[in-house]
């Protein structure tokens, strides 16, 4: 309840531009600083974001917690990260949650739920359920009890929706696709695509172009435009779909250390909590312009657009929908997580539904020009 009601206080205060900024006592206290591994190499968008949050923080906290910012691979493998974050190997540390789905599926319900669990959230709303609907304490609730680690777990950067992926040929039904060997991401993705009768494929992004050149794979799904072009996928492929459902909603995490977290004086935590909730509006920004602006750039290069075929959504939902029965029944705090989420949907779907109708004639206005 008081998490919530800071976050309360934090949103009013972002409202009226209010900045949180240290007094000339709080500068004079002992600097702090943090080593923060990411999941990302040096140079992604991942990696601007990060320091673009670390340097908030600096200039919020007058300069008293400063931020280092290290590149995939600096202490330990991405997988990883996690672990070295409970055990203080590192003091923060950025990744997915849907990275732990082998110590709990929950956590594809929180980072890269299934074209929104099912349920008709998007990207905003799944934020919104994180913010004020109560996702945010099934959220802490996973990593603390589920996972039973001693961090603090931060939702960061919205970076979604995924591309549907990228082939040789336009696929034209879910018949086609599925006979593909597809790379896509593990964990509920791979067994939606295990469900539909696809064969999931996966790699890592040193091992997409080698795997394309050798026919190892026939079709990719990485991330987005932004991150797809720095990969060279439009080196193999010429067909790309950013339709896809398998992670319409993806969102990056940043975890602290149970203890360096503790230690933090409370106007230094709600510096970073703060700094948090900015980050999930300026990734949005940040991830709609680069995005444009690379999907601009594979056209020029010669890549053609195509829309994921008719009977993909329908097929892709339904048996979303049976991989999510499935471990609702298996699993009592998974439930508990998507009935909130399916609770939450039923309260402002119908209302979005309503709003992105005033999108399409605003989209329809541009192109009438």
């Amino acid at each position: 309840m008081e998490r919530r009601q800071f976050l309360a206080r934090v949103g009013a205060a972002l409202a009226v531009g209010v900045v949180l900024v240290a007094g000339p006592a709080a500068a004079q206290q002992k600097e702090i600083k943090w080593k923060l591994q990411s999941a990302n190499p040096s140079g992604t968008p991942h990696h601007i974001l990060l320091t673009q949050f670390a340097t908030n923080v600096d200039k919020m906290s007058a300069g008293r917690l400063k931020i280092e910012i290290m590149p995939s691979g600096s202490v330990v493998n991405p997988n990883e990260i996690l672990d070295a974050v409970n055990k203080g190997l590192v003091d923060a540390g950025q990744w997915w949650t849907h990275y732990a789905i082998g110590k709990h599926p929950a956590g594809g319900l929180f980072s890269a739920p299934l074209g929104g669990s099912a349920s008709g959230l998007d990207q905003n709303t799944h934020i919104a359920w994180y913010l004020k609907g109560g996702g945010r304490d099934l959220y802490i609730e996973y990593y603390t009890k589920m996972l039973r680690a001693d961090v603090m777990p931060f939702l960061y950067a919205p970076d979604g929706p995924e591309a549907l992926g990228w082939f040789k040929q336009p696929i034209k039904s879910v018949n086609e696709f599925k006979s593909m060997r597809f790379r896509i991401s593990s964990g509920l993705p791979s067994q939606v695509l295990k469900e539909l009768g696809g064969v999931p494929m996966n790699l890592a992004a040193a091992e997409l172009i080698p795997a394309a050149e050798r026919g190892i794979i026939d079709g990719v799904e990485w991330i987005n435009p932004a991150n797809d072009i720095k990969v060279g996928l439009q080196d193999v492929f010429k067909f790309y779909s950013i339709q896809g459902l398998h992670q319409a909603i993806d969102i990056a995490d940043i975890l602290i250390n149970g203890k360096k977290w503790r230690e933090l004086t409370p106007d230094l935590q709600a510096i970073v909590e703060v700094a948090m909730t900015t980050s999930l509006y300026e990734a949005q920004m940040y991830f709609v312009h680069e995005n444009a602006k690379a999907l601009q750039e594979l056209q020029a290069k010669g890549v053609k657009m195509f829309d994921a075929p008719a009977d993909y959504a329908p097929a892709w939902i339904e048996a979303s929908k049976k991989v999510l029965g499935a471990l609702e029944q298996k699993d009592a705090f998974f439930k508990k997580v998507l009935d909130s989420q399916r609770a939450f949907a039923k309260v402002v779907v119908p209302y979005t539904r309503e709003t992105s109708k005033l999108s399409t004639l605003i989209a329809g206005a541009a192109d009438a020009k």
